[in-house]
């Protein structure tokens, strides 16, 4: 009779989510991710070149590279965290560095491809120009690993993880291209992506906080709902355009499925047509 009991209780052991960290701890490392002048402000620059010089150059590596040095996600974290538990003043300085390194990261990327001798729009900077359901999926997923990250000590890998698969910067860059190329298409599916990213990452970021019990501070009656609200407006206004480029994606990735099938099948009738004249014709030499 003790067994089910047992073996609830080594599942919960191994599936427990606590806190490695004091609260004031990862109070403060988040509020470190938020800030935003000096040593950020020159990684954010250097980050956003080497991450449009990959886009411009089809180059992966570049690009994994520019997103494992990117501060942008600090701000986002720092105002999710900052809606979770009530603080007003770091819900401030996050939004506004948030601001600004948006628009810092847009200016970079326009110049460089203002003066850039590549201006042709490459696959790369194309594929972030399209967030599906799959990117929301990924960022909310590596939204939630990266708050793990946060409350676990020594979580720098884990952090490091999530800045590659959320991919927060490349969208901008591809946003920077549209501006300097005066293509609108590629700079709003640029902006969209990244502001999937950004809603989802925050998102996963609230509710874990939320989870693991940083909300004590209840603030002024009906806020709870009010923010509870506001998550539900912008979550759908951002997974209805998703959901729709995931049915397109999927309609022509079975459109370009089924070309395929009909051109091997077109191949195979020739070659059968072939090897039946080839046929007729052996039997009309051994006549």
């Amino acid at each position: 009779m003790k067994r089910p009991g047992i073996i609830l209780r080594f599942i919960q052991s191994k599936l427990y989510l606590g806190r490695e960290e004091q609260e004031a701890e990862t109070l403060a490392e988040i509020k470190e991710g938020a800030h935003f002048s000096g040593h950020n402000l020159w990684i954010l620059g250097f980050a956003m070149v080497i991450a449009c010089v990959g886009l411009n150059t089809d180059s992966i590596s570049a690009v994994i590279g520019a997103m494992l040095i990117s501060p942008l996600m600090g701000p986002i974290v720092g105002f999710a965290f900052a809606l979770a538990i009530n603080d007003a003043e770091l819900k401030g300085k996050s939004i506004r560095n948030w601001v600004w390194m948006t628009g810092i990261s847009l200016v970079a990327s326009v110049l460089f491809f203002l003066v850039s001798p590549f201006d042709n729009n490459t696959a790369a900077l194309s594929s972030f120009a399209k967030a599906s359901i799959f990117d929301i999926l990924l960022a909310f997923f590596g939204g939630l690993a990266g708050f793990v990250g946060i409350i676990k000590k020594e979580g720098v890998k884990v952090i490091s993880g999530v800045a590659v698969a959320t991919a927060c910067m490349p969208p901008l860059c591809t946003a920077g291209f549209g501006i300097a190329h005066l293509d609108y298409p590629l700079f709003f599916g640029g902006l969209y992506f990244y502001l999937v990213n950004c809603l989802f990452i925050g998102l996963a970021t609230f509710l874990l906080a939320r989870f693991t019990g940083f909300h004590k501070n209840k603030g002024v009656p009906g806020f709870r709902k009010t923010v509870n609200w506001l998550w539900s407006f912008f979550i759908i206004a951002m997974i209805v355009p998703a959901t729709y480029i995931a049915y397109k994606k999927w309609n022509e990735q079975h459109a370009r499925d089924r070309a395929f099938v009909g051109t091997d099948k077109q191949r195979i009738d020739d070659l059968e047509k072939k090897i039946m004249r080839l046929d007729s014709l052996v039997q009309q030499m051994k006549k």
